[in-house]
């Protein structure tokens, strides 16, 4: 299955922590919040009728507006925000409705790097559970 999300790619961002008179609540970032929220929507226009099952592939591929500045040779995009955070937000979104939990996931291939729009090219694979 795969599909494209054209909107720029966001970081999940970590908990954060008040304190709640002397106890201490832990919250997600509003702005991750509605992040998540935002993808989800548009990802559930690719949803499958039902949560995949057994072990996944995930490939990601976000990509970010390049620069005036930057040689029209650099592809890869380097700075802010890390990619493995990027990743979390967009599987945590799709929990639920493409898989069953995040877990399933065996493999992750991840790029980010400069585009001609910004975009999130979603591509999972159901893998085979048994070895040969």
């Amino acid at each position: 299955m795969r599909f494209i999300i054209y909107k720029e790619p966001t970081a999940k961002g970590r908990p954060r922590v008040a304190m709640r008179g002397k106890h201490p609540s832990i919250y997600t970032p509003k702005e991750t919040k509605q992040a998540e929220r935002l993808f989800k929507e548009e990802a559930k226009k690719y949803a499958p009728t039902k949560p995949l099952e057994g072990p996944l592939v995930v490939y990601l591929d976000f990509y970010k507006l390049k620069p005036k500045s930057y040689a029209k040779n650099v592809v890869y995009w380097t700075k802010k925000p890390d990619i493995d955070n990027m990743a979390k937000l967009v599987l945590d979104a799709m929990n639920k409705i493409f898989f069953i939990d995040d877990s399933q996931v065996v493999e992750l291939n991840i790029t980010k790097q400069y585009g001609d729009i910004e975009k999130i090219v979603i591509n999972v694979d159901v893998v085979a559970d048994v070895k040969d």
